[in-house]
């Protein structure tokens, strides 16, 4: 990890220290808190099949500089964190556009697709809030995944 590359969030706890937390916001925001930044991720579809557009923000924590660093040790610091976060995003991009991409050619060809429960079901879910989104119907929480708090129960 980069821990010990920045001062963390003043206040966190030894598990919060070590953790990071995503949050999803439908439809298509992502947040990521890290000991010592956080990222927020929007995605746009397009017209074009396959084309995802994208705003990525990294935001560091006041104070996250080392004492000792120089400022532009702490910008290049920053530039790798930023780095590692877009290849990160990047490998998941090429995924959503295959996605994209395999359920339009399966339309133009009159293809069903089937979904796999064990890869798809984040796919299926998401589908079906679009859905209910639509139709004006509230989250179906029998398509909704078990959440496991182990998490939490560090936490207390």
């Amino acid at each position: 990890g980069d821990l010990h590359n920045f001062n963390l969030f003043p206040g966190l706890n030894p598990v919060e220290a070590s953790s990071a937390l995503f949050f999803q916001l439908f439809p298509n925001i992502s947040v990521t808190i890290y000991p010592h930044s956080v990222y927020t991720l929007m995605t746009f579809p397009t017209s074009t099949p396959g084309v995802t557009k994208e705003t990525l923000s990294l935001l560091m924590a006041p104070g996250a500089k080392l004492k000792d660093d120089t400022d532009e040790q702490y910008k290049e610091k920053c530039e790798e964190l930023l780095a590692f976060v877009v290849n990160i995003n990047d490998e998941d991009v090429v995924a959503i556009e295959n996605l994209q991409e395999g359920l339009h050619n399966a339309k133009d060809q009159g293809i069903q697709g089937e979904f796999l429960p064990k890869y798809d079901w984040p796919v299926h879910r998401f589908q079906n809030m679009i859905l209910d989104g639509i139709n004006g119907k509230a989250v179906d929480e029998d398509i909704m995944p078990e959440l496991d708090n182990a998490f939490e129960k560090k936490m207390q």
